[in-house]
């Protein structure tokens, strides 16, 4: 009866088995290093958050709300501004788009959106709130769809 076990040593060479254990040593790090990325990357935005500075025009007839730091991508369209008396107890400005603040809305609004990135809010952009209107202690809000970006007494 012939044995059906092989008797000779051949192999694979040390060359090419060399060679084989390095491309699969590869594949696993490229797989570990797709697999550990993806989790360390970072999958929210963060807070949203506006900064605003308050301050008074020189003849202390207007507030100005400078906005300092914005998120990308804002529009006038889709922030809005709400004032309303100290404590909340009141809405006197309710939900107006930037966009609508306007020099033709002043006397509506007493409030009025000065920018320079067209439709998009941009640092540097600012809000003109009339003083004798809106009186210290009087709360701005400003909000878009997702929340709210900014709120503080006047002062």
């Amino acid at each position: 009866m012939k044995s059906i076990i092989r008797e000779d040593e051949a192999a694979v060479s040390p060359v090419i088995a060399t060679i084989l254990m390095v491309a699969i040593t590869v594949v696993l790090a490229a797989v570990l290093y797709v697999m550990v990325s993806g989790l360390l990357t970072p999958t929210g935005q963060g807070p949203r958050v506006m900064g605003v500075n308050i301050g008074r025009t020189g003849d202390g007839t207007n507030w100005t709300l400078l906005i300092t730091t914005t998120p990308t991508g804002l529009t006038t369209l889709a922030v809005k501004l709400t004032i309303t008396t100290g404590g909340g107890a009141n809405t006197v400005v309710n939900n107006i788009a930037f966009a609508s603040l306007t020099a033709g809305n002043w006397n509506t609004n007493k409030a009025q959106f000065i920018g320079s990135g067209g439709s998009t809010l941009i640092v540097g952009d600012r809000l003109v709130v009339s003083t004798t209107s809106y009186p210290p202690g009087y709360q701005v809000l400003i909000a878009d769809s997702q929340g709210i970006l900014y709120s503080h007494a006047l002062q």
